[in-house]
């Protein structure tokens, strides 16, 4: 009898995905202790039109979420970094930039664990990454209808619950992940549009409000953000990971002009390259070429590019002092 071929994907997601986490999963990575000292850094990695951002933690704890569009980038710029394996990766999705170096990042950083949702939507490429999981004995884990924590060091990662899926979108299966590490930390939610959003608004509003940095959902597409989203979530900075003339026109100008409204300042990989920015709890910085930069910089000179230094700026400032 002939199988059909969604059939297959559908059986082999649930070989890889729907086996329980083993208990001690959340455990894992122990020492989560709210406190402050050495740095967190997150890479938002210059990858392309796509998503790829590495974290690592004080302990030297290392997580990446997403591995960009093409097979080998995301694999050479780890192994620039000094990455030698890798605790935990995420695919937010199931689209190629974001999942397409991800079978490369395995086979060379051998990951803990593999997250990524059940969702049916897929490729020949996803199709192999999911083979690659299971020959290499990668314990996978799927979001579920709770909150799950994960303790990377002393950073926490809260993989966001899963809306129901959407079999017409698959940008709205994203999966939400929210760093956090003392009084600092990192929103990012994949390609997620106004449908997820909205549920995760109306369900799990307090894994997203007051968040220091918002990764922009979606490149910076204009479905990716709005004024509900950002008031919030209170962002002190905005990330968007994109290709310099790309195809599609991120980021979007209403997505720009929001920003600027808000005044929020916004930092952009095909404007600065890999961004890095590095926290101890308190405050925050911008990090190029292994300089640590300021992100206490004047908020239109950031939204600009401006490359002027500065001093190091609170992440605790939720005063309201920016006017919305």
């Amino acid at each position: 009898m002939k199988v059909s071929r969604s059939l297959r994907v559908l059986v082999l997601l649930a070989l890889v995905l729907a086996a329980p986490a083993p208990p001690c999963f959340a455990q894992l990575f122990s020492g989560w202790s709210n406190g402050a000292g050495k740095p967190v850094a997150i890479d938002f990695l210059d990858i392309g039109q796509g998503d790829s951002i590495l974290i690592r933690s004080p302990e030297g704890k290392t997580a990446l979420v997403d591995a960009g569009p093409s097979r080998d980038a995301a694999a050479k710029l780890l192994k620039s970094k000094g990455i030698t394996s890798l605790d935990i990766v995420i695919v937010s999705h199931h689209h190629s930039d974001h999942y397409g170096g991800m079978d490369q990042v395995i086979r060379n950083f051998k990951p803990k664990y593999f997250v990524a949702t059940g969702s049916s939507h897929t490729t020949k490429g996803y199709l192999k990454l999911l083979q690659t999981v299971k020959s290499e004995a990668i314990t996978a884990v799927a979001p579920t209808a709770k909150p799950r924590k994960i303790e990377l060091g002393s950073v926490l990662l809260t993989i966001f619950p899963q809306p129901p899926l959407d079999h017409q979108e698959e940008n709205n299966n994203s999966i939400g992940v929210r760093l956090e590490y003392g009084k600092f930390s990192v929103l990012m939610t994949g390609d997620s549009e106004t449908d997820e959003r909205e549920w995760w608004m109306s369900h799990n509003s307090s894994l997203i409000r007051d968040c220091t940095i918002l990764k922009l959902a979606h490149h910076g597409s204009r479905n990716g953000t709005d004024q509900g989203w950002l008031d919030l979530v209170q962002p002190e900075a905005a990330v968007a990971s994109l290709a310099s003339g790309n195809d599609y026109g991120h980021p979007h100008s209403e997505t720009v002009s929001l920003l600027r409204r808000n005044e929020v300042p916004f930092l952009r990989t095909d404007q600065r390259g890999t961004i890095t920015i590095v926290s101890n709890g308190r405050t925050w910085n911008i990090v190029n070429s292994g300089l640590a930069r300021s992100s206490a910089r004047n908020d239109e000179a950031v939204a600009a590019g401006s490359s002027d230094e500065s001093s190091s700026r609170p992440s605790s400032s939720r005063s309201g002092s920016r006017r919305r």
